[in-house]
């Protein structure tokens, strides 16, 4: 009796090794940045967690371990929820900015600055497409000083039309390590005579406090819509990123913008501009949509983008049709591979607006806007990046 206990105990202790083991080669990344095919993600389907009702989710983590996620709540405010466990459990929504005079307050960014302050950019929409010329779309900034408890100094940064066809849209923002912050946004509001839209910036060398009164334009490709910016610094070459959806041809694709910290946008990166580079490895097909990405940082110097898309869905070749795809990428944010779709959507609901955060720990989370599972609204689950040692071989 007491051989078999031992013999039993011995087999779980064995399983339970092979299970931490497994663990730690999921968590494994080396110090550099390597080859980004040899980079994979492995998503835990245990962590799969309903966060919030609302949609275009951003999250990030504060220096305590704390999780922040600001997100356009299905009322019209701007509204954040926190975690205190990883994600595990989230707080009940604290409202940012609220819904006012028929104006949504959507497309929110968050951003921690380096006076420990919180800040978040979000997007006044007129709802509804009937024309009131006393309501515009907008750029926004206000801040928290207490961890996201309260916020305040609501600023207007920038107005475009109060028709749906001449707005502005989605922006976001990082902080260099002098200090200066640049926030991107789609702009459409100087072209009321054509469908274009480029990537517009405003800078600020306070924390904030005061910003650029004019839009530079850093990224255009004429006749399309360049659109949904997100920014990276990347310290070793000394360059800012941004990704961008481009649909200069048949349908979108991912686009990397970037600019030295010497150049700082100094000009717009047109069409034809060498700093203009497809993000993808391998072409995807011109008919298959592939919008809205989403690009950061790994511990190690690789990058990370996420986009929506329809490459693994059969049907329409369209946003209606879109779930998160997730890819690894070098540590110039260029050639993406490896794809998966965290969040397996069935293919009768959609995985939209969604975002990545690389955690202290080097694990990610992945956020998405979907009605495929028991509550329509904001999802999260947890992701393991790891160098595949067979395939470095």
């Amino acid at each position: 009796m007491h051989r078999i206990l031992f013999n039993i105990f011995l087999h779980v202790s064995c399983l339970f090794l092979i299970g931490q083991t497994s663990f730690a080669q999921r968590h494994y990344l080396p110090e550099h940045p390597v080859d980004a095919k040899l980079i994979h993600i492995t998503w835990d389907t245990s962590t799969l967690r309903y966060v919030a009702s609302g949609g275009y989710a951003r999250m990030i983590e504060l220096k305590n371990g704390r999780l922040v996620t600001v997100y356009a709540a299905y009322n019209g405010n701007t509204e954040i929820v926190t975690s205190g466990d990883k994600g595990n459990h989230w707080s009940s929504p604290i409202v940012v900015a609220a819904k006012a005079n028929g104006i949504r307050m959507d497309a929110p960014d968050i951003l921690l600055l380096q006076d420990n302050s919180l800040m978040i950019s979000y997007n006044p929409r007129p709802i509804g497409r009937n024309i009131d010329t006393s309501k515009h779309f907008a750029i926004r900034v206000i801040k928290s000083y207490d961890g996201g408890a309260s916020w305040k100094d609501d600023k207007l940064l920038y107005e475009a039309s109060y028709q749906f066809k001449d707005g502005c849209w989605e922006p976001s923002a990082l902080q260099l390590p002098s200090g200066e912050i640049q926030l991107f946004f789609s702009n459409e509001g100087i072209y009321t005579n054509s469908n274009e839209q480029n990537i517009s910036m405003l800078r600020s060398f306070d924390n904030g406090k005061t910003w650029s009164s004019k839009p530079e334009i850093v990224s255009f490709r004429k006749g399309s819509r360049d659109g949904m910016p997100v920014p990276v610094y990347l310290p070793k070459s000394e360059e800012i990123l941004f990704s961008i959806e481009d649909n200069g041809f048949s349908n979108f694709k991912p686009y990397i913008i970037r600019s030295t910290i010497k150049n700082n946008w100094s000009k717009t990166m047109t069409a034809y501009s060498p700093n203009r580079e497809y993000a993808l490895k391998d072409s995807l097909p011109e008919d298959v949509y592939a919008g809205a990405p989403y690009l950061r940082l790994l511990v190690n110097g690789n990058t990370l983008l996420s986009y929506q898309s329809t490459q693994f869905r059969s049907g329409k070749q369209d946003v209606q049709n879109a779930e998160m795809v997730v890819t690894v990428g070098d540590s110039e944010g260029l050639n993406f591979t490896n794809p998966t779709d965290p969040f397996k959507i069935p293919a009768i609901a959609t995985g939209l607006w969604n975002s990545i955060t690389v955690l202290q720990d080097s694990s990610i989370i992945a956020l998405t806007s979907t009605n495929a599972y028991n509550q329509h609204g904001v999802w999260m689950i947890k992701g393991y990046v790891f160098v595949d040692n067979k395939t470095s071989k």
